[in-house]
C-alpha cells in the first residue's frame, strides 16, 4: 500500500502561480522550497517540470470553463453577458488559477513537451467551449467575431489590467458589461 500524499495539487499550483506572477522561469527548486514538498515528490506526481505546468494549466482551464459554460448555456436572455462576466468573477474568486491563465504564457505552460494526455484534454475543453460559443452566436443570430470580442477578448483584457499585482475590482464588471452590450449591439440583427 502506498503512502498518503502530504500535499495537494492546489498547493503546488498556487506556488506556480506565484512564480508566474513574478515573471521568471518556473523552477522546480523554487516550487519545492515554496511548498515544502521534495523535488522527488513533485517529479513522482507530475513526471516533469512540463508536467507540473501542464497540470496547472489544465486545472485552471477546467475551473474557468465550468463557470463560463454554465453562464453561456444558462438559457437566460443575458447568458452572453453572464459569460463575459465569468472572467472577472473567476479572477476574483480563484486568483491563483486566473494568474496562471491570464498572465502565464500558454506556449510556456502547455508546451509541446507537456504530457500528451494533458494537451489533448486542454484541446478538447477548448474545442468544446469554441463550439458552445458558435452555437450561442448562431442561436441568437449574433456575429461570431462580435461574440469573441464581447465574451472573451474584452473581459480578458479587463482582467489583465490588474493581474498579477492587483486584485480585479468589482467595478471592472461594469466595464465588461458595457463592452459586451456595445459590441453585441453593433452587429445585432435588425
Amino acid at each position: 500500500m502506498g503512502r498518503t500524499s502530504t500535499f495537494t495539487d492546489e498547493q503546488v499550483f498556487a506556488a506556480l502561480a506565484r512564480q508566474v506572477a513574478a515573471g521568471g522561469d518556473i523552477k522546480i527548486q523554487e516550487l519545492a522550497g515554496d511548498t515544502g514538498v521534495s523535488i522527488g515528490s513533485l517529479y513522482h506526481r507530475y513526471g516533469s517540470r512540463e508536467g507540473i505546468m501542464a497540470a496547472a494549466w489544465l486545472d485552471a482551464v477546467s475551473a474557468f470553463q465550468t463557470g463560463f459554460r454554465a453562464a453561456l448555456t444558462s438559457g437566460h436572455d443575458d447568458a452572453g453577458e453572464r459569460a463575459a462576466l465569468a472572467t472577472p468573477r473567476f479572477a476574483r474568486a480563484q486568483r491563483d488559477r486566473a494568474v496562471i491563465l491570464c498572465v502565464g504564457r500558454r506556449e510556456a505552460l502547455l508546451s509541446d513537451n507537456a504530457p500528451k494526455d494533458i494537451r489533448e484534454q486542454v484541446a478538447q475543453l477548448n474545442t468544446s467551449a469554441a463550439a458552445l460559443l458558435e452555437e450561442f452566436a448562431a442561436a441568437r443570430a449574433y456575429d461570431l467575431t462580435a461574440c469573441l470580442h464581447a465574451i472573451v477578448a474584452f473581459p480578458l483584457a479587463a482582467v489583465r489590467l490588474y493581474l498579477p499585482h492587483r486584485a480585479v475590482p468589482a467595478s471592472a464588471d461594469a466595464y465588461v458589461r458595457a463592452a459586451y452590450r456595445a459590441t453585441i449591439e453593433i452587429d445585432k440583427p435588425s
